[in-house]
């Protein structure tokens, strides 16, 4: 090779590595740049500041739109918001950047749920729980009991929420919906436990006491019932469920 092919090809390497080079340094720094208004975003978020939290995640967007975590966040921000269409579009955008984002993953089948593309849900929390190293399963297990259960899939939906509960021993929601269940596979006594159990680790659980209350009731244990209804009073006096209680509480007598 003449000396000077070779000087060419050397000085084409270092420009290419210059450019290649600068182009990661843009990179990193646009990242940056893009995670400072992430992270303000994050703090008006938990502060339920929405639409301030919005205003840092666009900027942070325009910046660098590659970041799941970001698409994560403005999910969040739009269902907060009531727009479940942007919701479920950054949710996919997100799991577009990382295939194996399993919190994406669910909470996409819980948007779906809520729009009653029950099949669809079902998929996406399976999704989730593709990922062996998700730290979160049993929130995947319970979206698909009571997915299942929306179906009247009972033994289906027994088998994820006693994962939960498996995975969570204390996990009241997982009792609730396991109560549920039980009522479906007509095994009363099992599911007033479950419901008791729901109400044990969360004496505040405003629909396990409403739900123990009417399988109460339709045993014939009036007191028991009465308390477990005057509880949903209580706890939540003017809601849809202390209206039912209030009318199972007339049927009492009282």
């Amino acid at each position: 090779m003449k000396p000077q092919n070779r000087w060419r090809i050397v000085g084409l390497t270092l420009i290419l590595a210059f450019m290649f080079g600068g182009c990661a340094t843009d990179r990193a720094f646009r990242e940056r740049q893009s995670r400072n208004f992430r992270d303000r975003g994050e703090v008006y978020l938990a502060g339920n500041q929405t639409s301030k939290a919005l205003e840092q995640f666009l900027k942070a967007l325009e910046i660098y739109s590659d970041d799941p975590y970001l698409h994560y966040d403005l999910a969040l921000t739009y269902d907060m918001k009531g727009d479940l269409d942007k919701t479920e579009y950054h949710l996919k955008e997100a799991i577009d950047l990382k295939s194996d984002y399993s919190d994406a993953y669910n909470y996409l089948g819980f948007v779906y749920f809520r729009q009653g593309r029950v099949n669809e849900a079902i998929e996406a929390y399976k999704k989730a729980l593709d990922n062996l190293l998700y730290l979160n399963p049993q929130d995947a297990h319970l979206n698909l009991g009571v997915a299942y259960l929306s179906l009247k899939q009972y033994q289906k939906a027994k088998v994820h929420l006693e994962e939960a509960i498996r995975l969570v021993p204390d996990f009241a929601a997982a009792y609730n919906s396991l109560g549920k269940t039980y009522e479906g596979l007509r095994q009363y006594d099992k599911a007033r436990t479950s419901y008791e159990k729901a109400v044990e680790f969360n004496p505040d659980y405003v629909e396990a006491y409403l739900n123990l209350g009417k399988l109460l009731y339709r045993s014939g244990e009036r007191q028991k019932a009465i308390a477990a209804f005057d509880k949903v009073m209580r706890l939540d006096p003017r809601s849809d469920r202390a209206e039912e209680a209030l009318r199972y509480l007339r049927a009492l007598g009282k």
